[in-house]
This record gives structure tokens, sequence and C-alpha cells, in this order.
């Protein structure tokens, strides 16, 4: 998943031209407008699938392993939004953030296995600091990629049954 938040990251403050950092980071804040991104939801669950994949033995007694590898369509959920003293300017940014998940970063998107399936609605994130208010706008998005995990099983080349066997 790090590398996917890094790709959307990447493509995101390319289009946008300005900073994209987490919401939840100590320190100071990058001069307005900026974005902030933050992955609420890690992992849904999802369908997968298993295929074993015969591979050459590391055991000099068996010829081949097997690989089992589990491929899924892993679904997590961006929180992201627009930050800025003035509203209008914290909406735009919110909107031009969301049409780039919808359709202009699609494509860059894709290329990386990683598809937007729902861009929520935007809705004001405004909140009070000290006496003034900092202006957000924020939307969450849903997202599918691609995802596999492996496991090594080593082979079997041969068994010999002992006892008493029955059938019926």
């Amino acid at each position: 998943m790090r590398q996917q938040k890094n790709d959307i990251v990447k493509g995101l403050n390319a289009h946008m031209g300005i900073p994209v950092v987490p919401t939840d980071t100590a320190g100071r804040k990058p001069n307005y407008p900026y974005l902030s991104y933050k992955i609420i939801t890690p992992q849904e669950n999802t369908r997968h699938s298993l295929v074993d994949v015969p591979i050459p033995s590391t055991n000099p007694n068996f010829t081949e392993d097997v690989m089992v590898v589990r491929k899924e369509q892993q679904h997590f959920t961006l929180s992201v939004n627009a930050y800025s003293m003035d509203e209008d300017e914290s909406r735009d940014k919110a909107i031009d953030a969301a049409d780039w998940f919808r359709h202009v970063g699609y494509h860059y998107l894709a290329g990386k296995n990683i598809i937007p399936i729902n861009v929520g609605n935007i809705t004001d994130r405004t909140t009070q600091i000290v006496d003034d208010y900092e202006r957000r706008y924020g939307f969450d998005v849903r997202i599918r990629a691609a995802r596999s995990v492996a496991k090594r099983i080593e082979g079997v080349e041969s068994y010999t049954l002992t006892g008493n066997a029955t059938t019926n």
C-alpha cells in the first residue's frame, strides 16, 4: 500500500502544483493553499484467488516446489482535504483534486494498477483555530489496487502408505 500511496501523492502533487502532505503530522504546516491526505480505511475485505505455480525446488531431494500466490483487488479509502484561509480557494482546490481522481489523473493511476472506484461528495470541513477559521473542503475516495502475496510450499515427490487400508 505504501507504493500506491506514494504514486497517488506524486501524481496529485504534480497536477495541483501545491504541497500534498499527510494529515496527521507534527511540525510546521505548509503555506496555504495545500492538500492533506490520510488513509482512513487501510483494507476492506475483498475477493481473492489462489494460483499454484510450480517452481524449481531449493531442496536437492525434490525437483519442484509450489508457489501459492494469493491475488486480490485490495480496496482502501483515502481522505483528501484542501486547506486555505479563503473559502473559495479551498473549495476550488478540493474540486480540482476530486476531478483529478475522477478523470484527469485516472489513466496515470490505472497505469500503476490503482483504480479510483468512488469519489465521494465534497463537504465543508472548516475548523476554528483560535480567533480565525481555517477553510477546509474535502472528500473521500475509495480505491482498488492489485495486490498479491506468495508463499513457497516444499514439494512431496513420493510417499508410502503403511498399515491396513480398507475400502467400503
